[in-house]
Parts: C-alpha cells; sequence; structure tokens
C-alpha cells in the first residue's frame, strides 16, 4: 500500500507577496510558488507517493475546504505549508487544520515544510519508503 499524503497550503492567488507577514519567505513569487507546489506533487507521484494537493484560500474558507478534504481520506501524512504556519494572521487557519486532520486522521503524522521546495524531502522524513506507511521513529 502506498503512503498517502496531503499538501495543505496557501494558494498562490491568495497570497499578498507585498505584505509584511510574507516578507519571511525571500523572493516568493505566485508563480514561484505555483510552481514548487505542481513539482512537489510531481516528483512525490512520480517516487511512488500518493498525493493530494490542498490549496486553499485563508480564513474560514480555507479551513472548510481543508477540513472536507482531511475527512473525504485517510491519510498517513499531512503537510502542512510553511505560508500557513509561519505567518501570525493564519493562526487560527492553522488551529483549525490541526484539529481538523487529527480528528479525521488521528493517526497521521503531520510535517512541517521549511520552504516552498522542501516538501518531497520532508515526506520522506517520516515515510523514506513509499510502499511503508509505517512511520519513521
Amino acid at each position: 500500500m502506498s503512503v498517502t499524503a496531503i499538501q495543505i497550503g496557501l494558494h498562490p492567488g491568495a497570497v499578498d507577496y507585498q505584505s509584511a507577514d510574507f516578507a519571511q519567505f525571500k523572493g516568493l513569487t505566485r508563480e514561484g510558488l505555483a510552481k514548487a507546489n505542481s513539482d512537489n506533487v510531481a516528483g512525490l507521484r512520480a517516487a511512488g507517493y500518493e498525493v493530494d494537493n490542498c490549496l486553499i484560500q485563508t480564513g474560514q474558507a480555507g479551513a472548510e475546504k481543508a477540513r472536507a478534504w482531511l475527512a473525504g481520506k485517510r491519510y498517513d501524512a499531512v503537510l502542512i505549508g510553511a505560508g500557513v504556519r509561519l505567518v501570525a494572521s493564519n493562526t487560527l487557519l492553522f488551529e483549525a487544520i490541526v484539529n481538523a486532520a487529527h480528528a479525521a486522521n488521528p493517526d497521521c503524522r503531520f510535517v512541517f515544510n521549511y520552504s516552498a521546495t522542501s516538501t518531497p524531502d520532508d515526506i520522506r522524513r517520516w515515510y523514506p519508503n513509499p510502499a511503508d506507511a509505517t512511520p519513521a521513529a
């Protein structure tokens, strides 16, 4: 059985790249974020992981979309992107996603990326073998 993972991150159109909240992500652009999202998913799928890419808006709409995706399928790994986790104005969104993931997938491992392009290695940190859903210690 393949490792199932969901990448939950902000839709590239939902990010205010000029805001102080996102200044910590040097050089981040709409095009760069869109490319990183699609490259992450393609790379993981090519390696044998079963990956869903849930791109969300901020606020309640984002929380509801993430909640629906998390309730619709069992996931071994739930990756929540840095734009959700590390931006203070998204704290309630992050909290809602963590609680929804925990409720829908109590055995999942939470995975946190350190950049928009690091996701494949971050998933592999917990699940080095895409055919083995036993998390690394």
